[in-house]
């Protein structure tokens, strides 16, 4: 079983926004992680949503299974577990999380406590500074690496 968690961020100084995802194998070991920056304004439940799209698009990719997918937005989760069709951005991001969603096996998306999503927090803060970036146990930035060994820890 892999627990991914994501978060997004809004940078509304430089109107950018960023998304991160955790991967982490059944032990609590980081196996991946990544930070992605875009151009733009958006609504936090849309990049939100944006992030739980990337991990979802990231376990289709490597078509895998048995996969908990958290994140601290509720809304998020409640709109991927409704069958009401939404408006605007918003809902063409939880129609493709949806469509990921229907193809993968036991796959789930659920909401956690904001402090139980610290490291996808870190992530997606640090996009602005790692944009588009990949890290795995071996190159994690040390800013990064105290909040994943707490994680583990807990």
């Amino acid at each position: 079983m892999l627990k991914i968690n994501t978060d997004g961020m809004i940078f509304a100084a430089t109107t950018q926004y960023g998304t991160g995802i955790v991967i982490r194998d059944f032990h609590g070991k980081l196996i991946e992680a990544r930070s992605s920056l875009h151009p733009g304004a958006c609504q936090p439940a849309v990049v939100e949503a944006l992030s739980v799209k990337e991990a979802l698009s990231w376990l289709k990719m490597r078509n895998l299974s048995n996969v908990l997918i958290e994140t601290d937005c509720i809304a998020v989760v409640q709109a991927i577990n409704s069958s009401v069709a939404l408006p605007y951005v918003f809902g063409l991001f939880v129609q493709e999380c949806q469509s990921i969603l229907s193809i993968l096996h036991n796959v789930s998306v659920c909401r956690v406590k904001r402090s139980a999503n610290k490291t996808a927090h870190c992530v997606a803060r640090g996009a602005c500074f790692w944009s588009d970036s990949l890290f795995t146990e071996s190159n994690v930035p040390s800013a990064l690496q105290s909040i994943v060994i707490a994680d583990i820890a807990i």
